[in-house]
Parts: structure tokens; C-alpha cells; sequence
């Protein structure tokens, strides 16, 4: 369903997640939020040079996963996520998550079962 309603300046940001440390990585960070309309949004970065995330504290770069019921949006073709996003990036990601949703992940969905024909890997 798109939601082209929803005003540009109330659709949540980059500035609104709320990083932690990361649950699984002492040295990476973590911010998940749920935007209500069943997609839920997790960011990452390693701190100090951490290896095995596509993100950076210290270069202000995020790996950027996006979940629904049936688990995670296919970000790219080729992936499930998608790394090295500045913050403008990320908040893309999100004003498209909120703004044209499922539509969106349906979208992302056939884009790699495209890829994947036509490596022949379906």
C-alpha cells in the first residue's frame, strides 16, 4: 500500500534512530525501529575498524537491513542488505519503507527473483 499522505517532514529519519550497542558485537552499534505498517528498519555500523558489518561509526556508514513478517526485504538484487549508506541514504530508505510500503517490498521482491532468472539460479 503507498502512503503518499504522509507529509515529508513527518516521515522519520536518520535522526530518529536511537543507536545502542549492538546485542550480538561489542565494538558495532544498533538502532531498529518499527514504523508501523509491518517493516521494521535495523541499522549497524562497527566502531574502531570492527570487521564483518558494511557500516562505519567512524566514517558515519551504515549497513541497513529492513524486516517484514516473513523476515528480511531483499535491499538490493543481490543482497538482503545493503552497506556503506551515508545517513541521507538511510533516510531514503526509510521515507520509501513508510511512504510506499508493501508496494515497495513487492517491487524489491521481483527485482531479485529477476536477477536470480537470469543468473539461472531459479
Amino acid at each position: 500500500m503507498i502512503n503518499k499522505n504522509i507529509p515529508m517532514n513527518e516521515l522519520l529519519n536518520f535522526n530518529d534512530l536511537d543507536f545502542k550497542p549492538h546485542r550480538g558485537a561489542d565494538d558495532a552499534v544498533q538502532a531498529r525501529l518499527n514504523f508501523g505498517n509491518g517493516l521494521e528498519i535495523s541499522v549497524v555500523a562497527g566502531k574502531d575498524g570492527r570487521r564483518g558489518l558494511y557500516g562505519s561509526v567512524e566514517e558515519d556508514l551504515y549497513e541497513v537491513a529492513i524486516f517484514d513478517k516473513n523476515g528480511m526485504i531483499p535491499l538490493s538484487p543481490s543482497d538482503d542488505v545493503v552497506g556503506w549508506q551515508s545517513p541521507a541514504q538511510v533516510s531514503i530508505l526509510m521515507a520509501k519503507a513508510q511512504s510506499e510500503g508493501s508496494v515497495w517490498v513487492d517491487e524489491l521482491i521481483e527485482d531479485k527473483a529477476e536477477f536470480r532468472r537470469e543468473l539461472n539460479l531459479d
